[in-house]
């Protein structure tokens, strides 16, 4: 788990045009609550969250949020951004407690070449890139590494299959993390195996077309001779 440090200072005013004004100075507003703490408006400098931001391992990392000099063990809650120009315009920080659990996710990093896919021209399919757990703030990880080297194909790895220690995973223990596919070649060569049959059926009725309107033409013809003959 990895620890950032990050200044912020309260803000006295609050609304949208206290907020519009903390960003035109070029800060981030946000606010930062929890069991044991009342929410507190707050703005902190961007560059220097765009820093802490590097340092940090996305939500699941402790941040020590110094506001006026008192240190507030955090981890960020949410980010909103701009729709248009995507830059951070809020931020939430959610207080912990170093003695109690807390839920939150963690990523999922794959390490390792299946055999299916090595060796069989399999397709790694990835269903979760994250992780819902519980734990003490103090046994967060980083990331949860996952090696998938010894999957051959069809092999899948689910929930239930995972144990990361001191930690609870919330999520259901049937769903799938990863899985092996069976490689789309095989459905490549049985498509085009079935257009050529297309063709190729194609190719008989369009004989068969031809003959046909060959013998109308040869009757309508003999027809017409017969009607002379008769003159």
């Amino acid at each position: 788990m990895k620890e950032v440090i990050l200044a912020a200072s309260q803000r006295t005013s609050t609304g949208k045009g206290a907020a519009r004004q903390s960003r035109m100075a070029g800060n981030i507003p946000g606010v930062v609550y929890g069991p044991e703490l009342d929410p507190l408006p707050l703005e902190l400098n961007e560059k220097d969250f765009r820093v802490a931001i590097k340092q940090a391992s996305g939500f699941s990392s402790i941040i020590d949020l110094d506001i006026n000099g008192k240190i507030n063990k955090v981890i960020i809650r949410d980010i909103q951004r701009d729709p248009v120009t995507n830059e951070v315009i809020h931020i939430d920080f959610h207080a912990v407690s170093m003695n109690k659990p807390i839920n939150l996710s963690i990523p999922v990093k794959i390490v390792g070449i299946p055999i299916g896919v090595k060796t069989e021209g399999g397709i790694l399919e990835t269903t979760m890139r994250e992780l819902e757990i519980s734990c003490l703030p103090a046994d967060i990880p980083d990331q949860f590494e996952l090696d998938v080297s010894e999957l051959g194909i069809g092999d899948s790895i689910h929930v239930e299959d995972l144990e990361i220690p001191k930690v609870k995973i919330l999520a259901e223990p049937q769903r799938t993390v990863v899985v092996v596919a069976a490689p789309t070649v095989i459905k490549e060569v049985e498509t085009t195996e079935e257009v050529a049959e297309a063709a190729e059926g194609e190719e008989v009725a369009e004989g068969t077309a031809a003959e046909e309107k060959k013998e109308g033409e040869s009757a309508k013809e003999e027809s017409s001779k017969s009607e002379e003959k008769k003159k």
